[in-house]
C-alpha cells in the first residue's frame, strides 16, 4: 500500500464504520421526543391549573350566591379586604383544589350588573399594551345585595414550564406567563342578613 492510500483507507474505514450511529440517531430524533414531551406536560399543567380555576369560582360563586360571604364580610370591611377574603376562601376554603398555582398570582373581581352591554367587565385581565394585568382588574368588589345580578371574574398568572411551545389561544404576560381567566355569572337568592353582615 502507497503512502498516498493509507488516508484514503482510513476514510473509507470511517464512512463504513457504524458504531456511533445509535448517538448520532438519539441527537436527532431524542431533542425531538424531549419537545414534545414538554409540550405534553406544559398542556396538562395548564388544563389542571384551568380546572383548578373553575373549581375554585364555584367555591366563591357559591358563597355570594347564598349570601354566607356577604354576612361574613359586612359593609364595614373596605373592597380590597373583601376581595382578599374572597381570595383565601378560593385558595383555602372548602377543600377547594388549588394546587396548579400560587394564590398570590390570582386576582378576582366583583362587580353587579344593571346592563349586560357595559364593557368594563368584558375587558380582559390582560393589558394588550403592557403585557401585565390590567389597571382595574382585581380591584373592584360590589357587594352582591338580594336579587341583583353578580358578575365574578377570577384571573391567574401561570408560569409556565415552556413557554415558546404554548402561545397559541392565549394571553400571555411579558416574562411569558400565560392568562387563565373565568367567569361567572348569577342572580343572588334572597338571602337573609344578619345584623352586621349583608349590602
Amino acid at each position: 500500500m502507497s503512502p498516498s492510500d493509507a488516508p484514503r483507507g482510513a476514510r473509507r474505514r470511517f464512512l463504513r464504520d457504524e458504531g456511533g450511529a445509535y448517538a448520532i440517531e438519539f441527537a436527532f430524533f431524542g431533542s425531538l421526543l424531549i419537545a414534545v414531551m414538554l409540550i405534553l406536560i406544559q398542556y396538562a399543567v395548564v388544563h389542571l391549573a384551568r380546572q383548578n380555576l373553575n373549581a375554585s369560582l364555584h367555591v366563591a360563586t357559591r358563597a355570594l350566591l347564598t349570601g354566607s360571604f356577604q354576612n361574613a364580610n359586612g359593609p364595614q370591611l373596605t373592597p380590597a379586604k373583601s376581595l382578599e377574603n374572597l381570595r383565601a376562601m378560593m385558595c383555602n376554603g372548602s377543600g377547594s383544589p388549588v394546587v396548579f398555582f400560587k394564590c398570590e398570582n390570582l386576582k378576582v373581581d366583583v362587580q353587579i350588573v344593571t346592563k349586560f352591554d357595559d364593557p368594563l367587565w368584558k375587558q380582559s385581565a390582560l393589558d394588550p399594551d403592557s403585557k401585565n394585568w390590567r389597571t382595574n382588574f382585581g380591584t373592584t368588589y360590589k357587594c352582591p345585595g338580594k336579587q341583583s345580578i353578580a358578575v365574578v371574574r377570577a384571573a391567574v398568572k401561570l408560569p409556565l414550564i415552556a413557554p415558546l411551545f404554548l402561545k397559541i389561544g392565549m394571553g400571555s404576560f411579558k416574562g411569558g406567563a400565560a392568562l387563565l381567566q373565568s367567569a361567572a355569572v348569577f342572580k343572588v337568592e334572597p338571602f337573609e342578613s344578619n345584623l352586621t353582615g349583608g349590602c
